[in-house]
């Protein structure tokens, strides 16, 4: 079997993201930006025509962008073809500077596309350790990625990668898929079990609000 050093058809690294302003990173709070998506790269010039790489989930939304170092290291794995997406691993939220940043950590994985069928079952697999939370480390040496070209189906990332420490006023919003993005997931794929274990979920809690409510006498 050739070897292939890391580099020559696969890329794989964590980076930071940061947000256009308050209102955009509030949508990271939302179902549509669960830890573990899997989304694509598109690239928007900015003003001094500069290809920035923008986060696009898997809805269609621009949620966040990444630096113009990682945009570059971006923009030369596309000029190759490489298939390009990005999975989300935490979301954070700082108060300096101010008024404010949301930004976060997404992997970004890049491969050539003749083995994107190895390297897109090795996706799968990475976007779920992720969204339990165990921040697999998405860096691959030249034996990991011939076990993956070998045999993509039973091979798995086992080392972890730690959640950089922010400043003081820095606060980890989201770094898990939590249940109910979990239900919200079978909603979309129309498994209408799961679609009323959700809504009866989320009644139940609603129920038990009430409930402790009237139990300590405010209404």
């Amino acid at each position: 079997m050739t070897s292939h050093k890391p580099g020559d058809i696969y890329f794989g690294e964590y980076v930071r993201f940061s947000t256009a302003d308050k209102k955009a990173g509030a949508a990271l709070a939302g179902p549509d930006n669960a830890i573990g998506d899997v989304g694509t790269i598109e690239f928007v010039l900015d003003e001094s025509k500069r290809q920035i790489a923008w986060l696009k989930n898997p809805y269609g939304q621009l949620v966040g962008f990444l630096n113009n170092h990682d945009s570059y290291n971006a923009a030369v794995m596309a000029a190759k073809g490489w298939e390009l997406h990005y999975v989300l691993s935490f979301t954070a939220y700082s108060e300096e500077p101010e008024p404010g940043l949301y930004w976060g950590q997404v992997a970004l994985i890049g491969f050539a596309p003749r083995h994107a069928n190895e390297f897109n079952a090795f996706l799968k697999k990475f976007s779920k350790k992720a969204a339990d939370g165990m921040r697999p480390n998405p860096a691959l040496t030249t034996d990991m990625i011939a076990g993956v070209l070998a045999n993509p189906e039973s091979w798995e990332p086992t080392s972890k990668v730690k959640i950089p420490k922010g400043s003081g006023r820095s606060a980890i919003l989201k770094d898990h898929r939590s249940m109910h993005d979990s239900m919200l997931d079978a909603a979309r794929s129309k498994n209408v079990g799961c679609y009323f274990i959700s809504w009866a979920f989320i009644l139940a809690v609603v129920a038990l609000v009430v409930w402790a409510l009237h139990k300590f006498g405010l209404f």
